[in-house]
């Protein structure tokens, strides 16, 4: 039986939840075992919002479904694998549609008419909870500025806020690296492949800790911070 197992996280505050990508592959990979699979392929969405359905890591899942490869799916649990409601009916429609087992560690599917439907309100809810998440974060965000403070949003790799919160301040070790990357990409002819590799050939962690894909390579080369250039609500105000 071959299994994919799918992972995703985005914030290292859903590691701090248990949603590492380590310990979901374990949880994952257990499950896929005792279901009986006897190869099991990773598909892996480091740093990417479930809000975007085209991502690398489950776009090669998809397409080895579509391609009658797979047995079963695991997913660690149903926001993993995406966090808007039509999303997830569109990947779990493909995945029934091709027969293939679908299976989640944190909540039991069942493919029945009451399983789909609480299957749905469970998404719409979770949908429900983002959006107000997002709401209350922004409204954060724009009485930071308007006090004068810097939105320093997570993953500004290289950069910390100060202690008084009202600018940011540089971490040597993380800058360092990220001069390197730049260096590699305008000096090497390198691409984000090519520096995801050397860098996790050096054993250096990426920003969640975990290895660097190409993904979050690029995604760090393009964040306009690193030219000295802060967003807010994609307005900006230069020489601030």
């Amino acid at each position: 039986m071959i299994a994919i197992v799918y992972c995703r996280v985005s914030t290292e505050d859903q590691a701090r939840h248990g949603y590492s990508l380590i310990d979901q592959l374990d949880a994952c990979k257990k499950k896929a075992q005792a279901l009986g699979a006897t190869e099991i392929i990773e598909c892996v969405d480091e740093g990417i919002s479930g809000s975007i359905l085209e991502r690398p890591g489950l776009t090669r899942a998809r397409d080895l479904i579509r391609q009658g490869h797979v047995d079963l799916f695991v997913c660690y649990d149903p926001d993993r694998l995406a966090r808007n409601l039509s999303h997830q009916l569109i990947v779990t429609e493909e995945i029934e549609r091709a027969g293939v087992r679908l299976e989640f560690i944190n909540f039991d599917w069942k493919d029945t008419p009451e399983g789909k439907l609480f299957y749905s309100l469970r998404g719409a809810i979770a949908e429900y909870e983002k959006e107000k998440i997002r709401e209350r974060t922004m409204r954060g965000i724009r009485r930071k500025v308007l006090s004068g403070q810097v939105p320093l949003y997570p993953g500004t790799y290289g950069y910390r806020p100060s202690e008084s919160g009202t600018s940011i301040e540089i971490e040597p070790h993380e800058a360092a690296i990220v001069k390197k990357m730049y260096e590699w990409c305008a000096y090497e002819d390198m691409g984000g492949q090519g520096i995801a590799t050397r860098l996790n050939g050096l054993g250096i962690p990426s920003p969640r800790g975990a290895k660097w894909d190409k993904t979050v390579v690029l995604r760090l080369l393009r964040n306009p911070a690193y030219r000295g250039e802060m967003i807010c609500q994609r307005m900006d105000k230069r020489g601030t």
